[in-house]
């Protein structure tokens, strides 16, 4: 009961601070958003691998452990395993050009390279492999709580917005390529998503952006 009273309270007070709060949480975010992404085209990056511009065409190759359960000594080929699964996805859409080359303990062995629509979305931040696109369109900014980093010490600022997505191309738009990479339909309908845009507290009234829900880099999940 008392717990239940605590988060209450931690609730109308949050609500409270953010109804009589004129910060223009939206306006900001929005700006800084299409600021960092002049062109609409880089707000979600599906990362593909680590694979660099130079390795393509690029031959895929299978690591011992790769189909054990996910630990430190397994990570790398665990990576590995979700990199050959990504290249095949994206084959499917045309993104890749894919050709079997040869086998290997039984296994074919496949090489891949950019065609010109995965080019229109490549990107290669941290010398790796990604495909971006999108604009964040932000909907609303209704809950502001402040919180202590507890590793730091620093004061943040949590503010709860609403987005859609525009600029979505057809690819993401199959579940097969969305869900793997722990999209909800609604990046592919323009429809209401919640997120979060923290904020490090400098002063009362000046703030400096720490993180949003643009510019993000994603790795698939485990299939």
């Amino acid at each position: 009961m008392i717990k239940r009273l605590s988060v209450g309270l931690m609730l109308i007070m949050a609500l409270y601070f953010s109804f009589f709060d004129t910060y223009p949480y939206e306006e900001k975010i929005q700006r800084l958003y299409d600021k960092n992404n002049p062109s609409g085209n880089k707000a979600i990056c599906l990362i593909v691998g680590n694979i660099s511009k130079s390795m393509y065409p690029y031959t895929i190759h299978y690591m011992e452990g790769e189909f054990q359960p996910l630990s430190p000594k397994t990570q790398e080929a665990h990576l590995n395993r979700l990199t050959n699964e990504n290249l095949h996805l994206f084959s499917q859409f045309g993104l890749f050009t894919e050709e079997q080359v040869a086998r290997s303990w039984g296994k074919p062995i496949y090489r891949y390279n950019l065609t010109n629509l995965g080019r229109q979305y490549f990107d290669d931040f941290n010398d790796q492999t990604n495909f971006c696109f999108g604009r964040i369109v932000v909907n609303s900014a209704n809950i502001i709580e402040d919180v202590l980093n507890s590793d730091n010490g620093n004061k943040e600022r949590k503010v709860y917005i609403t987005y859609y997505v525009k600029n979505v191309p057809d690819w993401m738009k199959d579940p097969t390529v969305y869900k793997r990479f722990g999209y909800p339909k609604e990046v592919t309908t323009e429809g209401l998503i919640d997120g979060i845009h923290r904020y490090r507290i400098l002063s009362k009234r000046k703030l400096e952006s720490i993180e949003g829900v643009s510019l993000t880099y994603k790795w698939a999940s485990s299939s």
